[in-house]
């Protein structure tokens, strides 16, 4: 009998005593900034969303300028980093030497990160551009490759950077989570700031899980 109510404690606490632990955890010692634009209402704060919606794109696969349209959704892209590349760029590498770093010798340390590369690019006019971003999908699925009209280039790019820090260049990766929220910024060219974003990537996704877990432990306790 005792045993029975040793077990029915340990199961009515354990709950309180993984969200204590979870509480007290390095999860919540750290705490991303919002980029963009701020709304204050009442005591709450309304933070810049993005649109995660192209539609715009020019398929890559066929050399067709047809258009054509993605959403990346909250179940493919939870979290993710976007970057945005303008032709000018190549003569400094497209400004990816540190994303080409990891691509190349520490593969395994970005796999889990969906990262997409937009890239102006017009048909087949650019067919250089198609192949030069193409290498970084070979054998890395969790990379994406856009290709944009140059028309419509630059105003796509700026909705990311809305009252940006002035130290932010228009080539840095952004880091949007899950709530479409801009998190963080990144200078491609550099293997410590890929380190960095690997490292806020791996933080936010730890505070969703989190969320999930405690959420799923209330239905539980019900």
């Amino acid at each position: 009998m005792k045993n029975k109510k040793l077990i029915l404690f340990l199961i009515v606490l354990f709950p309180s005593v993984f969200w204590l632990i979870l509480e007290l955890s390095t999860i919540n010692a750290k705490k991303l900034p919002h980029f963009g634009p701020k709304i204050g209402i009442g005591k709450d704060t309304v933070f810049y969303q993005i649109d995660p919606t192209f539609n715009d794109l020019i398929t890559g696969n066929d050399r067709q300028t047809e258009i054509q349209k993605l959403t990346l959704d909250t179940v493919q892209y939870p979290i993710f980093a976007v970057c945005f590349i303008k032709q000018s760029y190549q003569k400094d590498n497209y400004r990816m030497d540190g994303l080409t770093e990891y691509v190349q010798y520490k593969r395994s340390k970005i796999k889990e990160i969906p990262f997409v590369i937009v890239t102006s690019c017009d048909g087949l006019s650019n067919e250089a551009c198609f192949r030069e971003f193409e290498k970084f999908e070979k054998d890395n699925p969790n990379i994406s490759n856009l290709f944009w009209n140059s028309s419509s280039f630059d105003s796509l790019n700026l909705a990311y950077f809305k009252e940006k820090p002035i130290y932010i260049d228009y080539s840095f990766f952004v880091l949007v989570d899950v709530k479409r929220h801009i998190r963080g910024y990144y200078d491609g060219r550099y293997v410590s700031e890929i380190k960095r974003l690997i490292e806020e990537y791996q933080h936010l996704r730890l505070k969703e899980e989190k969320k999930t877990l405690l959420n799923t432990n209330k239905i539980e306790t019900k």
